[in-house]
């Protein structure tokens, strides 16, 4: 499917009449880039989707509470890592009451699925650079990685990151560079 040729604010008056066909509009005008980010800050594949649905959910309910004040990519960046927040927040209640809930279970038997195998064959080198960046990426402050992750990934300009995230400009650079040392710290030097 055609991303969207449509400006956000005609999207966002369709959706607040009741259009549908436009709240699938923004969904798909912003999903990979929502999941993107998402998958940033939490370097888990299946946690990334979930919270990229909650997330979305939460927009399209309360799109009437975008003001147009900023840009809609800073009104859902906002709503993206607060969903991240609060999907850690649920995790750490949920593995307090499994502690005492599943005494009895200590071992994980989780199977592997084909899909786990077929990864590894394609593309040795792909995923063990994958592994290592991801590894590098859990090095990083939380701040760090949100400005790394919308840097790098987002490709927001160092304006709109200080703007998204309501820090200076000098500030974002900071924690950009700190990440990127980090990074190259990790990675060996293969970050230029």
């Amino acid at each position: 499917m055609e991303p969207s040729l449509r400006e956000d604010p005609e999207i966002i008056q369709d959706i607040m009449a009741g259009n549908q066909t436009a709240t699938e509009e923004l969904i798909r005008k912003y999903q990979k880039r929502v999941y993107n980010t998402i998958y940033g800050m939490t370097l888990n594949y299946d946690e990334a989707w979930d919270i990229s649905q909650e997330a979305l959910v939460k927009v399209v309910r309360n799109i009437g509470s975008f003001k147009g004040q900023s840009s809609f990519w800073t009104y859902l960046y906002r709503i993206t890592v607060n969903s991240v927040y609060d999907y850690k927040r649920k995790q750490k209640v949920r593995s307090r009451v499994s502690n005492f809930t599943d005494m009895e279970n200590p071992g994980d038997n989780r199977q592997f699925e084909v899909k786990d195998l077929v990864n590894i064959e394609e593309d040795y080198e792909k995923k063990e650079l994958g592994d290592r960046l991801k590894s590098s990426l859990s090095h990083l402050t939380e701040i760090q990685k949100q400005v790394f992750v919308l840097k790098n990934i987002d490709g927001l300009k160092i304006r709109e990151i200080s703007q998204v995230l309501r820090i200076s400009e000098g500030t974002v650079k900071s924690h950009l560079n700190r990440a990127t040392v980090k990074i190259r710290d990790v990675l060996g030097g293969m970050l230029k």
